[in-house]
């Protein structure tokens, strides 16, 4: 540092002083008091920022009651339900396709045919045999039948007998091809002749669903009935009943795949559905909060029950597990709990209108 910078350096600390000293001399207030003032203000604030998070704690852990008034409450249209404990099979989701049964209709075309071919192997086989046998009968009685008319007439039965054997082999290979390709059970309505099942679905009575379970997921042993709908919507799900293993797996999702049967109602070729499997598991025990029963707030639903004649209390429902028409919750709640279906939103408008009179009050 220079001398000159040196020079100004303590010219600034002696003026600081010297200023310190006269505000000192001036005020009536001791330096101890001043002292013990700037304490104070310190302590202050520190105890303002507590009360603040006393506060915001109290805000949060107000209790979600809200309390009406004895003259407005018997006008308000509120509308309670007497709360009791239900059954819930847990169920998982999956996809089905609807089954174009073309295919079917060709296969019973084929066996039919090969039936066919079967038939007329069989007679040709017969007629030949009888006629090797009546020239055998012939040849060794009266010896009117030259042998090598014998050897001709074995000869043509051998070959058809042949040609029988191939016409069986091949409509028991496509009969294990089908199986192959459809399963035992949907193999067997394209094999009987007079199989309703084929029928209901030719004629559209019924459809053939494919469902796709979850990578991780199995279809219990139990299980004979499952949920479909169209668009997500389980409320209008309809039943749909197990009818074999599929053998072969969808392109998209690689899970294990079955065949159901539905009635057709407004079902098309090529649409997929989506499915409810029930899981094999023992059924939850709890209570079901219908759809308008429930509030929305903070991106997380509510319900009300009633505690007496003008007070209601908010119940949260985030452990609760979507359901049809609306949330399943094992917790939260007690049979005989009045629950509020009608006025929730009104009662939720109400809560928040008395929070803000309170920390009006409070100012």
């Amino acid at each position: 540092m220079s001398a000159s910078s040196k020079k100004w350096f303590w010219s600034l600390i002696i003026l600081a002083a010297v200023v310190f000293i006269v505000v000192g001399v001036l005020s009536d207030t001791s330096w101890t008091e001043r002292f013990q003032t700037i304490i104070s203000s310190h302590q202050q604030a520190d105890n303002d920022d507590d009360d603040d998070e006393l506060q915001h704690s109290g805000d949060v852990n107000r209790p979600l009651i809200v309390k009406l008034d004895d003259e407005t409450a018997p006008y308000t249209g509120i509308q309670t339900l007497k709360l009791t404990k239900s059954l819930l099979f847990p169920e998982f989701k999956a996809y089905a396709e609807v089954v174009d049964i073309r295919d079917l209709i060709q296969w019973r075309s084929r066996l039919n045919q090969l039936r066919s071919a079967v038939t007329i192997a069989k007679v040709t086989e017969n007629a030949d045999r009888l006629e090797w046998e009546r020239l055998k009968k012939l040849a060794k009685g009266t010896g009117s039948v030259a042998s090598k008319n014998v050897i001709y007439a074995e000869t043509s039965w051998r070959e058809a007998k042949a040609n029988l054997d191939s016409a069986e082999f091949q409509l028991e290979d496509a009969k294990t091809e089908l199986i192959q390709s459809w399963g035992e059970s949907i193999a067997s309505w394209v094999m009987d002749k007079s199989s309703k099942e084929l029928e209901r679905l030719i004629n559209r009575h019924d459809t053939l669903l494919m469902v796709t379970l979850p990578i991780e997921s199995s279809l219990p042993a139990n299980v004979n009935v499952i949920r479909v709908s169209r668009a997500g919507d389980r409320a209008s799900a309809r039943k749909a009943y197990f009818v074999s293993p599929a053998y072969i797996s969808a392109k998209q999702i690689q899970g294990e795949t079955y065949y159901f049967r539905i009635a057709t109602g407004k079902l098309r070729l090529g649409m997929r559905l989506d499915a409810w499997i029930p899981e094999n598991s023992e059924p939850d025990s709890g209570f079901h909060i219908p759809d308008e029963a429930i509030v929305w707030y903070s991106g997380q639903p509510w319900a009300y029950i009633q505690l007496d004649e003008t007070s209601y209390k908010r119940i949260p429902l985030s452990d609760g597990k979507l359901v049809a028409g609306g949330i399943f919750i094992q917790d939260e709640f007690e049979e005989g709990n009045r629950l509020v279906i009608s006025g929730a939103q009104m009662l939720l408008s109400e809560e928040f209108r008395w929070q803000i009179h309170d920390e009006d009050d409070d100012d």
